[in-house]
This record gives structure tokens, sequence and C-alpha cells, in this order.
């Protein structure tokens, strides 16, 4: 599959200018559409205005932001998001727009808002990769456009990136979580075209018991040579987790390999079952350093 439609989620935060810089860049390399979507944020009683949270400011080393918004001086929280939504979505706007113009990139802009969520599974059903942000607690999106939301709904790879961190490549050092499930075999498959030229893959299965390497050799070995002759030189590893939650073990190696890339696939559960007693795909949500490709 070749990447020739990419749909960027952005937002008024440090974190969305890191998505839509690396989303920029994605969509120069591989030649691609890039669109972009802002959701206005939701309302959260009691919560410190965006402003005053610290996640709206200068993406590097200009301010893009005017000077003359509502400060939580000038307003309370409520009447501060409420005034600013629209202002700081056109703001948005203009940053994707003057972002794309120098490298000729072409795509549209969509912006959106509670209640309009099948809008945004419509846009993610025409695209070959979305790229959203991990959830913040300092900026949140309504319900139905989290990543955990796009990824059960949407049918498409999702590259997640975190919402701390600076984040120019994914894509050349990358671990792959693999388990023989369905979901493993789709998020590996979806990931092709990002780890083409991947300096290093590192192929990990994370066991229980030590007695249970010995059972799937044969299939990893076959894992292994597909990626090889898809021109991806791939080494595979084994882990025992002891106490640890798989994600730990994932993050861990992540962190020891310089990863730029975790490839894993998404609620091999339901995502009803791990939203109340978690499991790997939301661990590795809540708690990522790295961007994360997953499918469901």
């Amino acid at each position: 599959m070749e990447i020739k439609d990419v749909l960027v989620c952005l937002d008024p935060t440090d974190a969305g200018d890191v998505r839509l810089r690396l989303a920029v860049a994605l969509a120069g390399e591989h030649r691609a559409r890039l669109s972009a979507i802002c959701v206005l944020p939701e309302i959260i009683p009691g919560a410190p205005p965006v402003r005053h949270a610290g996640v709206i400011g200068p993406p590097t080393e200009a301010a893009w932001l005017p000077q003359d918004l509502p400060t939580p001086r000038d307003a309370p929280p409520s009447t501060l998001d409420m005034a600013a939504g629209p202002e700081l979505a056109a703001i948005i706007e203009q940053r994707f727009r003057d972002e794309v113009q120098p490298h000729a990139i072409e795509g549209d802009w969509h912006l959106l808002a509670a209640g309009e969520e099948a809008d945004l599974i419509g846009l993610v059903g025409a695209t070959d990769l979305i790229v959203c942000g991990q959830t913040s607690p300092d900026y949140r999106v309504p319900s139905g456009y989290r990543p955990e939301d796009i990824i059960v709904r949407g049918g498409r790879p999702i590259l997640v990136i975190p919402y701390a961190g600076v984040f120019t490549t994914v894509g050349r050092r990358v671990l792959v979580a693999w388990d023989g499930t369905r979901e493993a075999v789709r998020a590996l498959h979806d990931a092709l075209p990002l780890i083409a030229k991947a300096e290093a893959v590192a192929v990990l299965t994370v066991r229980s018991r030590e007695a249970s390497f010995e059972g799937d050799t044969p299939a990893l070995h076959r894992v292994i040579r597909h990626l090889g002759r898809h021109g991806i030189a791939a080494q595979h590893e084994e882990a025992l987790r002891g106490d640890l939650p798989v994600a730990e073990v994932l993050l861990s190696r992540a962190a020891d390999l310089d990863a730029d890339l975790i490839v894993a696939g998404a609620y091999h559960h339901s995502h009803f079952r791990e939203a109340l007693v978690g499991g790997v795909s939301r661990d590795l949500l809540d708690h990522m350093t790295v961007p994360l490709l997953t499918s469901h």
C-alpha cells in the first residue's frame, strides 16, 4: 500500500504543531495529499483555561498566536474557551496553510465540533494514514474524537504522537510488537510504507512463560523473511515480562533501541474491556513515549 492521503488532527497546542510538522514531512516524503481537521475543545468543569494550562505557546522560535486573545485575567475559564475557540481554529488553519504551501502539498481543512464525529469517520475512511495526538491532560477533545475512538471506528492505520516531546521523523528505528494475532498482522502490514527505509527493525515477542518460546518459531521466521522480501532487514527478539505489564516491556525496549516508532496491533481484547480493566493498547496509549502506529 502506498500512502497518498494523510489526515492530521490539529489543536492549539505545541504538541499540535509537532504533529503538523511531522505530517507535512510524511506527506512530502510520500508525495501525498495532506488534509487537516481541528476539533473545538471540550469544556471541562473546573479545569484551567487552555492558555492558563500552558499548552498554547510558540511552537518553535516565533510566537504564532496573537497577543490580544483573552487571558485568564480577562475572562473566566468557560468564557475564555467559548470565545477563543473559533478564533483559535482560524489561527490553526492559517498555520496549516502556511506550513504546506512552501512544499506545494495539496489538502483540505475541516473544522468539527462535538456531535460531528461521524464526519470524522467519513474522512478517515478515505485516508491512508491518520496522524493524531495522544490524549493530553491539559487539552481535551470531545468524546468520539480521541485516538481510541478513531482506532476502533476508523478501520485505518493510526499514527499516534505523544503529547510530550518533539518528533521529526518516524520509521527509522522501529520496534514491532508481535504476538501473531490478527491485530498484530494488520498493524505490521499497515506499517510497511512507513518502515520501508528503516535502519533497524526489531520484532519483539513478549512471553509470560519461558516454555512458550518454542511454539511459534517457524511463523516468526516467516515474518522476518517476509519483511526481508520488502527490503526491510529485521531481527526477532523475545523477552520474558515477569511481573511487568507488556506495555512497560515494550516501552523499555523502545528506549533501549532509541526507537522512533512502535508498531502494535490495537485492542486484541474489546475496547470496552480494556477501558474497564486495562490492557496493552490502553497502557501504550496512556504511557507512550514515542509515536505508535496501530490499527484494529
